[in-house]
């Protein structure tokens, strides 16, 4: 919560319907199909391979981490009619997930009607009726309660639900295909699902493969594989990364540990639909980008706020020796000086330590960026600096990522930013100032009542460290995943009293974190 009083603050926008939500759920696909991409004759699976049914099962009810689900978490399977009209009666609904069947007419009472009456009261808490497509289901399941409850929404078939998954507007959401590969021909097979599609828009990307493995049962061969569609955004980063690596120049820098480095690149990173760039490549710590963001938009300088929090990304520049180094004698411990927050929110105000209150002193550059936008929406002058020469000598650590410019697209409602950056650590500061921008551009187009359009990210010297170089390679070899989303579970009256728990990334399937050290 921010220490200003209110008149200083920036009031939020009244949220538009959606604009707190996506308007679909990403969603995954988990199919078997044998050579010819036959899934069945609509009524029964004409393969018997329990290590797939095992798979499927484990997949479809496990949580990311591998945990069983909770009351409060959970995975939801969505089927057509017939789909759930084929599992074994003793079977439904599948136990542990949400099982969400699209119906045209059908009702939960109706599609409960063959269980034994003792069994229907409970049933019913795990099985919900879509009168509609997938596209209807997936609406949903982006709305609370269910895009908290939910943590993975998985198509399970048949084929008219495998179809819809593959064209628009349901595959811009399709985030994985889980496939086995039945190396067999099923002739009574009169339903299909060809993988990858020949005229699909986006390229599809292995994953992994568990290989070719023989049944125990039937002797049958098989093949589990894990497609995502290809990030191309993200493969930005990672081939960026490649190149200052293969290409770059070694440099000393002010930290001893030294670099190699390019200058001059750019991504581009949509944010529509509350899409969040939270690099999958590696876990990005997202509570630390959310924590400091929310930080710099409250003018605060003060590190151990953070630290109090569990958030040590300014330790080491707040640490009494790094202070004493810059000639920073009088700060206090943790006192940053004038800092991003600061001059986003005071700039030109003299600095008196992180315990004075600045309140109406200096130019609120956030304030008047919001207000500029509400009136005058075509102004091309619309930027945010962190750069002031007259205080960098009081600053525990020039900014690296200095200036922000902000646009609007009058016709589509929506706002952009373009990030200049002068100094680019790529393998930990980088994706952690990708995801700080997309939430400060995501959190001014809610003040402004505009919807999130897309993040520009300049950067100047672009480097790697030497010490970050054997954890970046581990990186470099891993297919990305699709992108998160982030919705909004409650709406503040000031853009300042944001906190964390306000906020959820879903949909966010990282490979592990990565180890790097951290050059101060």
């Amino acid at each position: 919560m921010s220490r200003a009083a209110a008149r200083f603050k920036i009031p939020m926008s009244v949220t538009k319907d959606g604009f707190a939500f996506p308007f679909l759920r990403c969603f995954s696909i988990i199919v078997a199909v044998d050579e010819q991409h036959g899934i069945g004759d609509g009524k029964t699976i004409p393969w018997q391979v329990p290590e797939d049914m095992a798979f499927f099962k484990d997949q479809t009810t496990l949580l990311r981490n591998k945990k069983p689900p909770t009351e409060k978490k959970r995975n939801a399977v969505v089927m057509g009619r017939q789909t759930w009209e084929s599992v074994p009666l003793k079977y439904r609904p599948l136990k542990g997930r949400l099982n969400v069947v699209l119906s045209s007419k059908a009702t939960v009472d109706e599609l409960l009607a063959p269980l034994p009456e003792g069994k229907r009261a409970a049933a019913a808490q795990d099985l919900v009726v879509v009168n509609g497509g997938l596209a209807e289901a997936l609406h949903l399941l982006a709305r609370p309660p269910h895009c908290s409850s939910i943590e993975t929404a998985y198509c399970v078939g048949g084929a008219q639900v495998y179809s819809d998954a593959m064209t628009a507007p349901c595959v811009e959401k399709l985030q994985e295909v889980y496939l086995t590969r039945i190396y067999a021909t099923a002739p009574e097979c009169t339903r299909f699902y060809p993988f990858p599609p020949t005229n699909a828009a986006a390229a599809w990307d292995l994953a992994w493969t568990q290989g070719r493995q023989r049944s125990e049962t039937g002797g049958v061969e098989y093949e589990i594989r894990k497609y995502v569609p290809h990030n191309h955004e993200e493969r930005q980063y990672l081939e960026l990364v490649d190149r200052i690596m293969k290409t770059g120049i070694v440099k000393e820098d002010r930290t001893g540990v030294g670099i190699l480095s390019i200058f001059g690149a750019q991504m581009r990173f949509s944010l529509r639909d509350n899409r969040l760039p939270l690099l999958t490549t590696k876990r990005v710590f997202w509570r630390g980008v959310c924590e400091e963001l929310l930080w710099f938009l409250r003018g605060e300088t003060n590190a151990q706020l953070l630290a109090d929090k569990d958030i040590h990304i300014w330790d080491g520049n707040g640490s009494r020796e790094f202070l004493d180094s810059r000639g920073l004698t009088a700060n206090k411990e943790m006192d940053l000086g004038p800092v991003y927050g600061f001059q986003w929110r005071h700039f030109g105000a003299e600095y008196k330590g992180f315990e004075a209150n600045y309140d109406g002193e200096g130019v609120d550059q956030i304030k008047s960026i919001v207000e500029t936008i509400k009136v005058n929406p075509n102004d091309r002058r619309l930027l945010l600096t962190a750069w002031n020469p007259c205080a960098l000598h009081e600053m525990a650590l020039p900014p690296c990522h200095l200036l922000a410019q902000f646009y609007v697209n009058t016709d589509a409602k929506e706002l952009s930013c373009m990030l200049y950056q002068r100094s680019c650590d790529m393998g930990l500061g980088v994706p952690f100032n990708i995801a700080s921008y997309a939430l400060l551009t995501i959190l001014m187009a809610k003040a402004t009542g505009l919807r999130p359009g897309e993040l520009v990210h300049t950067l100047g010297d672009a480097h790697v460290y030497r010490n970050h170089i054997d954890a970046l390679k581990v990186q470099l070899e891993r297919t990305p995943n699709a992108f998160p989303t982030l919705v909004f579970k409650r709406e503040r009256e000031f853009l300042e009293d944001y906190e964390l728990s306000d906020m959820e990334v879903i949909d966010y399937a990282p490979y592990p974190p990565i180890k790097m050290e951290m050059a101060v």
